[in-house]
């Protein structure tokens, strides 16, 4: 551009500030979206149906894994990527009840199919929102959440759609993450283990002596507990096994009760000072969800008591 001398200093600056002006609107323009705009919550625009358009979508290979997380007992089989695999991961998949859109079925087999993988993905891929494909629709989820596809994968098999969900910003979790978690809270719930023996001062030889262990007999029963952000209900039942310190043991499903109950009882036939022991075995099962029943992990939860007892012959007073 060529300026004429002659010209007015105000009009050389008016120039200036819109040749500046020009070069931002140019570089506004040719700036990409922001980022947050690929994350609204979209559906493809065809009218066909949703499940129409499910079964017809195509899964992109998985692009290279940028995140992982570490379990209870370990790293976790739940990964995420950049692309529109959200997550992938392995195991038995907990998927929420909340904005399920699917057969009623899919929740269940996720949840049951151990060796499967699954992938959670962007409701409306990257590229069909760049190309246009997909339009602002209203999808029903919580604020927070966003409108996401699940699929599964049986080994050897291909990828199967199961249905559409809300997912939020705390990653998807898997049974086995679940369970780990009821464990420690069973832990906790378990009531306390109180031995005891009647008469309290000692047992005779030749009479029952009456065991208890002070606990319920039904065990726990519908405990409720929030785990991971998820509904469990917690059963446990529980059995004993009384060593009654003179070889002889045996099982009961009875908790046992101070006389007259002699649910647990023994009768001794040495004198002597002998150890009783109890223990106490829990093994429980829960729902995740709606999802279940499954065996809380590991082995059972077990506790333990002992009580020494003085075996004493009868012996026989006048009275009068």
């Amino acid at each position: 551009m060529h300026l004429n001398p002659r010209m007015p200093r105000a009009s050389v600056k008016s120039i200036a500030s819109l040749v500046i002006a020009a070069a931002i609107m140019g570089l506004v323009c040719s700036l990409p979206p922001a980022s947050g705009a690929e994350n609204r919550e979209v559906a493809p625009a065809s009218s066909s149906g949703l499940n129409a358009v499910e079964r017809a979508q195509e899964i992109p290979p998985s692009a290279v894994l940028a995140t992982t997380w570490s379990g209870p007992s370990g790293p976790a089989a739940v990964v995420g990527d950049d692309q529109n695999d959200l997550y992938i991961g392995t195991g038995s998949l907990v998927i929420p009840s909340r904005g399920w859109q699917g057969d009623s079925g899919g929740r269940q087999r996720a949840a049951s199919c151990v060796d499967c993988s699954w992938k959670i993905t962007r409701y409306c891929p990257k590229a069909d929102f760049a190309a246009g494909k997909c339009r602002l629709i209203r999808l029903g989820c919580p604020t927070g959440t966003m409108r996401v596809r699940v699929w599964l994968q049986r080994p050897g098999e291909s990828w199967t759609f199961v249905g559409v969900t809300c997912q939020g910003a705390s990653r998807p979790h898997t049974v086995a993450e679940v369970g780990e978690v009821v464990r420690g809270r069973a832990v906790a719930l378990l009531p306390a283990l109180r031995a005891a023996v009647q008469p309290a001062n000692g047992a005779l030889l030749g009479i029952p002596a009456v065991f208890r262990t002070g606990q319920p007999a039904a065990g726990i029963r519908g405990a409720n507990l929030s785990v991971l952000d998820l509904a469990v209900r917690l059963d446990s039942r529980v059995r004993w096994r009384w060593s009654y310190g003179d070889d002889s043991a045996e099982w009961s499903a009875a908790p046992g009760g101070p006389w007259p109950d002699t649910s647990v009882s023994h009768r001794y036939t040495r004198a002597g000072m002998v150890i009783a022991q109890v223990r106490a075995v829990w093994r429980g099962r829960y729902m995740v969800d709606g999802l279940g029943p499954f065996v809380v992990p590991g082995p059972a939860l077990t506790q333990d008591a002992a009580i020494p007892i003085l075996v004493q012959p009868a012996r026989s007073h006048l009275v009068g």
